[in-house]
Formats: structure tokens, C-alpha cells, sequence
């Protein structure tokens, strides 16, 4: 009987190998793959969420642009600004374009006279227009003549940027997305 029972355990111990090699540790195995594929996609979905934050920010910066390069939108901005704070403008003068390679930086040249508390609404409501719009110059001069107001000078600046800049990122941010589902352009 001892024979029997020797190989009955050996049998056993066979089986038990066999059936952990093949099965338990295969099974182990693929446990492993599929935890760290669900680790990969946690990463890609945070680096989705991230991008997609950071594209909303540009968007918004964006729309505070000017949508053409032209400066006729800075004079617009000005001169909206300029009615609500009961400033008169004397002269706009247009400066030209400067492109660059990523932006076109435009800008105007504004003449009138103001009291100080009328120039620093005007500062105040370019401030607060939701636009983005640089004070490159502000020159103050004396009063003159019947009025006791001020002359001032006053260059104001925006920039352009195409708004193909901003669907390149945005292209370039869905091009995981289509990779990893398996999607090819």
C-alpha cells in the first residue's frame, strides 16, 4: 500500500504544479497586466483632465484678443472706455502692425485732454473691460489755454494671435485619446 500512496501524493504534487503553472500563475499574470493598464489609464485621464483645464484657460485668455489683426479693435476698446469715463479723444493715431512670428502686436496712439480724475477712470475702465490692453506710453503734459485740463498722450497696445495656434494644441491634446483607443489618423 505504501507504493499507492507514495504515488498518489506524487500524483498530487504533479497535479499541483502542473495546475499552478498553467492556470493560478497565468491568471496572476494577467491580474498583474490589467492593474497596471488600469494605472496607465488613471495617468492619461489626469493628463486629460490637466490639458483640458489648461485649454479652457487659453480659450478664455484668447477671447480677451483681438479676433483679426487690426487695430481698429484697440480704437473700438478705447473709445468705448473713454465715453464712460467722460473723456473726449482729440486724435487716435493707428500704428502699424508689427508682426512677429507667433503674435502681431497692434497698437494706437490716443490725444486729448483730461483732469487726472477723468484719466485715471479711463486707466480704470481699460483695466476692468474684460480685454487684454497695455498702457505702453502716458505722457502728461500742462494746461493750456482756456481749459485747465491737462494734454495727454497715451499709447495703448493689444496683441493678435491666430487662432490656429490655439487648434493646434488642442489637436495635439486629442491625439492620445485617439492612440490609446486604438484609433489612427
Amino acid at each position: 500500500m505504501k507504493p499507492m500512496v507514495v504515488g498518489a501524493a506524487v500524483g498530487l504534487v504533479l497535479a499541483y504544479l502542473v495546475g499552478y503553472n498553467t492556470i493560478y500563475a497565468r491568471q496572476r499574470g494577467q491580474a498583474q497586466v490589467i492593474r497596471q493598464q488600469i494605472v496607465q489609464e488613471q495617468k492619461d485621464q489626469r493628463v486629460q483632465q490637466e490639458t483640458a483645464t489648461v485649454l479652457q484657460q487659453l480659450e478664455r485668455y484668447h477671447a480677451q484678443l483681438p479676433q483679426e489683426p487690426d487695430p481698429s479693435w484697440l480704437v473700438h476698446e478705447a473709445m468705448a472706455a473713454s465715453q464712460q469715463a467722460g473723456v473726449d479723444i482729440a486724435s487716435i493715431q493707428q500704428d502699424n502692425p508689427q508682426v512677429g512670428k507667433q503674435f502681431t502686436r497692434l497698437a494706437i496712439t490716443l490725444q486729448f485732454r483730461a483732469t487726472y480724475h477723468q484719466l485715471g477712470a479711463f486707466l480704470d475702465r481699460l483695466e476692468r473691460s474684460g480685454s487684454f490692453i497695455r498702457v505702453d506710453q502716458l505722457g502728461v503734459g500742462t494746461s493750456k489755454g482756456e481749459s485747465k485740463k491737462p494734454s495727454v498722450q497715451l499709447t495703448l497696445s493689444t496683441i493678435y494671435v491666430p487662432s490656429a495656434l490655439t487648434s493646434d494644441v488642442a489637436a495635439l491634446a486629442e491625439k492620445p485619446q485617439l492612440q490609446r483607443n486604438g484609433y489612427s489618423e
